[in-house]
Formats: C-alpha cells, structure tokens, sequence
C-alpha cells in the first residue's frame, strides 16, 4: 500500500476521478435548477366564476353558468403564482349582441400570454330577453295542522300585501303564485304575526330565477276558536204574580255566537232562552245570563236584555167577587136593541189592519177564556247569515199568516207587529232550502205560521 501512494501516477489518478465525478454532482444540479426555472407545470382551477358584461337595466340574461373549470400550463412560477393569486378574470361579453339566443365564448382577461389556458366549457348558450316588472298580490298562507284543536283561521293578511317581481319576460308572464308561507310550531291558539319570505312560482309549483322587491312581508294571522251565530229563543218560564199578564218577551239581540268543536256547532239551530217572570210586577228590562249547550265552551255576549212587556190589573179580585154587579151594570148601561138590528158581540174586537181576527166564543166572555185568532201579513226574515251572505225567501212568495191561540183578551190586543218569524240558516252554503219558520212573540200566546215551512235561496254577495 505504501509502493502505490508513493506512486505519482496513483495519486493522479485518484485526482483525476474525483474531478470528474465532482463535475457530474456539478452538472447535475445546474440541469435540476435550470428545468425548474424554465421547466412547465400544469394546474386545474375548479369554481372559477364567470362574469356577464351586458345592458343590465333594460334586458336580463339567462343560460350563463355561475363557475367553470380551467386548467393552465406554463412555467412553473407563472403558474404556482396564477393559482395563488387568482388576479385574472373570465366572462362573456353581450354587449353588442341582440335580442334572442346566442353562443357565446368563454374570454379571459389579465392573465399572463405565456400560459395556456383551456375552459370547460369553453362556450355556453344564453338567451337575451327583455327586462320587465310587474306588480303581484302576496297571497298569504298556513298550514291548518300548526292550529290548537277546534281553532280556525280566520283571515290571513300580507303587508305589504303586493310585491315588485323583476325578471325576463318570459319567465314573468309565466308566473302563477306568489306566496309567503306563516311557519310555527303546533298548536297556535291565537293571532299570529310573523315575517315570512315570498316564494315566486310557475303552475307546476317551481321556484322562479326573478328579483321580488320586497323579499319579505309582514304576515298576519287571526286565529280563534271555532264559532258560528245562531239566533236566540226567547221562552217564558214561571209564573207571573196575581193580576200581572205577561203581554210580550222581546230582545234586541237576535243572535248570539257560540264557540266549541265544529261537529258540535253545526248541530245547534238556535239557543234556547229561559225567561222566568215569576218575580215580574211590572213592564221593563230584565238582563238573562246565558246558559252553554253541552259541549259549547263559550257563548258570547254572555247576558241579554229583555225587554217585558206586562199588564198590571188590580181590579180583577174585586170583579171575580161580585160578577152578578157588574153584568147588571153594564145590562143598564147599555140600551136594548131595535128590533130587526143584528146584536154585536159584547166581548169580540173588530178586525181591522194588523190586529188580530178573534174567532172565540160570541156574547159576554171572560178575558182569561181561550180564543185563537190570524193576523196576515208577517214576513219572516233570514237570520243566522255568515258575513258575505244574503238570504231570501223564495217560496212562498209575500208574506205569511199566524195563527194564534191563548187568552181572549191577548188574542184581541195582539198585532202583527207584535210577532216576528224568522229562519235559521247558520252553517248553510251557497243554495236553496227548506226551512223551519220559528216565532218570536208573546209568551202567553200559541202561534203557528202558514206554511210552517218556507224555501230560501243563500247568495254570496
């Protein structure tokens, strides 16, 4: 070993290798930093928007996609540098283009010449229509199943209750519904008010591309427990103090609302009022409280006033004591008749106008013995209407009569006036039908109508 590093030849060899091999490592390094300097690199760029240049206040453009791919190839430190920075911008240019469908080119701009750039897609078709506005009714809605049992709504109310839909003609012109939708949670008891965005739909219930302006209404939502107005019956229960006559029962209040379940509702034709006179002593007002029907949660007002007419008689003891004295009396005062002249009835009222017809018993009778009579030309009215609605009585045409029964002395004082027959058509819809005719009238008195049924026609107005 030490004959050959002696050797001058050796250590030139030696040398000899090591600068070879230093220049390969050399050479090497400077071929790796030239590629990478001036070497190309490939990037794919995903969700590039695209920007739309066109006259945005007279025509709308559709068809043009949000985002496209790209991908870009060059050196790379353009390219590491354009994917990092994203300073460039791609669009389509329709500016000098007419109305109708085009293709169109997918440009570039500020982004370097030295990279090249491919699009997908690199074209797209657009269609440029005209702009127009049109004003829409806000049609306001909620689901009945977010409703508390038994609660209905009652009206449903958007404000602003129009919009400003803003958009291509076409797609304006097809516009069926614009709706703004009350969401809560279930069992909403009462009013209800809440912002609601506004949907825009064509007939197949499709979302529309369009600008609504608003976006959101007001919605206001009243909710309350199910109810239905029926007419009032009045009846007379007790008995009247000595000498007091009970006349006539009459209220102002012709019906009253009712709140409960629907099927229990729709069953009630009219509200039974109890009337006890048995503490009446003279004419006036007296305030009922009203009772609720089984399965009826409220009755709303929940009083009436009555109005009783009464007749006070304190002379009747006295004549029931001496009834032989006064039928001589009044044989006295009243002259015989001539012979050949027909008598008239001494306790009958002549007939005349609306008063009442007395087919009793003729000659000198008691004021408490019974005696019926007619009185003509009563119309009867439609009550129970639900707003909105209009009733008429179509058969029979004109008005009805009455007959009465009951003390001879009430019969005779009885009027027309005095009665009132009346419909229930609460719950009915829009048709004909045929109605029971029921009596509001003095309480001592017995009447039936003729017909007691009559045909209504219910109109929405």
């Amino acid at each position: 070993m030490d004959k050959f590093m002696d050797n001058p030849w050796f250590i030139r060899g030696i040398a000899l290798f090591f600068a070879v091999l230093m220049f390969f490592v050399v050479q090497s390094d400077e071929e790796q930093g030239s590629r990478a300097a001036g070497g190309t690199d490939i990037a794919v760029l995903k969700d590039v928007p695209v920007e739309v240049y066109f006259d945005d206040e007279n025509t709308v453009v559709t068809g043009v996609p949000e985002t496209v791919s790209m991908t870009i190839e060059g050196p790379g430190n353009l390219v590491r540098t354009t994917r990092s920075l994203k300073d460039f911008t791609l669009f389509v240019d329709l500016r000098t283009l007419t109305m109708g469908a085009h293709n169109v080119r997918v440009q570039t701009e500020n982004i370097s010449d030295k990279l090249e750039v491919s699009i997908d897609p690199d074209t797209v078709d657009v269609v440029i229509e005209e702009r127009i506005s049109r004003e829409f009714r806000v049609d306001p809605e909620m689901n009945e199943r977010l409703l508390a049992e038994n609660h209905v709504i009652n009206s449903l109310e958007a404000d602003p209750s129009t919009v400003m839909v803003t958009g291509a003609k076409s797609v304006v012109e097809s516009i069926s519904f614009v709706k703004a939708s009350v969401t809560a949670d279930p069992g909403v008891d009462g009013p209800l008010e809440q912002q609601a965005s506004v949907r825009v739909l064509d007939r197949d219930l499709n979302k529309m591309n369009v600008l609504i302006e608003p976006a959101e209404v007001t919605v206001k939502a009243d909710i309350s427990e199910y109810s239905r107005s029926v007419p009032v019956s009045l009846q007379q229960s007790g008995t009247p103090g000595e000498g007091v006559t009970i006349d006539a029962i009459n209220t102002a209040t012709e019906s009253v609302k009712l709140f409960g379940p629907r099927n229990v509702l729709d069953e009630i034709g009219e509200l039974p009022v109890p009337v006890d006179v048995s503490k009446v002593t003279a004419s006036g007002k007296l305030t009922v409280e009203l009772k609720k029907p089984a399965g009826v949660t409220k009755v709303s007002p929940g009083s009436i006033d009555v109005d009783i007419r009464a007749t006070v008689n304190d002379s009747d003891e006295e004549t029931a004591e001496a009834p032989d004295e006064t039928e001589e009396q009044v044989a006295d005062a009243e002259p015989p008749a001539e012979p050949g002249e027909p008598e008239s009835p001494s306790g009958g009222t002549s007939g005349g106008g609306d008063t009442a017809q007395n087919s009793g018993a003729e000659g000198e009778g008691n004021a408490n013995e019974e005696a019926s009579g007619t009185l003509e030309g009563l119309a009867v009215e439609v009550r129970g209407l639900e707003e909105g609605q209009t009733g008429e009585v179509i058969q029979p045409e004109g008005p009805l009569s009455l007959k009465i029964q009951g003390p001879k002395s009430a019969v005779d004082s009885a009027k027309s006036g005095d009665f009132k027959l009346f419909v229930n058509a609460g719950g009915m819809s829009e048709g004909e039908a045929s109605l029971v005719v029921h009596v509001d009238g003095p309480s001592g008195l017995k009447a039936e109508p003729a017909p007691e049924r009559v045909t209504v026609r219910i109109a929405t107005a």
